[in-house]
């Protein structure tokens, strides 16, 4: 327990990989299941909002993720002409309205908008991996065979726009 709560008070690591990406690690709670209801009792909630029973859980994971992107695009005028006309007509015009137009495409993010004069519409759409890994490792290394193993975590996000603000694994021993 003493190392359960050394863990719960440590505060997650960035590391860098390679290729310049940069991922969360923290270490992995070990947790029996009343030691689980009595520290993390909201959790209880979740996993019943998600359909699973507290009893057949092998581990939980939490993860609070902040994407941030800066766009600029161009934008380009367009007219709506809000009172259709008989084919050959002009519409009148007070009938049509001026938009600005735009649409910005990358590999992570799908913006399209319209702005008139007064008001702004937004269609946003984001995609992302996330990529999280769990294994054993020493606690001290320099012990070799003697040294105790704990289990940590990383978590890695292919856009490198995302940032992990908080991550939690726990393992729900027996």
């Amino acid at each position: 327990m003493s190392d359960n709560q050394e863990l719960i008070a440590q505060h997650q690591q960035e590391v860098l990989l390679t290729g310049g990406r940069i991922a969360a690690q923290t270490g992995v709670l070990e947790l029996r299941q009343r030691e689980l209801n009595s520290l993390f009792p909201d959790l209880r909630r979740e996993v019943a909002l998600l359909g699973a029973r507290m009893g057949s859980l092998k581990a939980v994971s939490t993860l609070s993720v902040q994407e941030q992107k800066q766009i600029v695009t161009r934008l380009r005028d367009s007219i709506s002409v809000t009172n259709a006309t008989a084919a050959g007509q002009f519409a009148h015009p007070a009938d049509t309205l001026s938009y600005h137009v735009f649409h910005y495409h990358d590999e992570y993010y799908d913006i399209h908008g319209w702005a008139d004069s007064v008001r702004q519409w937004l269609n946003i759409s984001s995609r992302d991996t996330m990529t999280q890994v769990v294994y054993v490792r020493r606690r001290y290394p320099w012990l070799w065979i003697l040294s105790p193993r704990k289990l940590e975590q990383r978590v890695y996000f292919k856009n490198p726009g995302a940032h992990i603000e908080y991550s939690r694994t726990i393992n729900i021993i027996r």
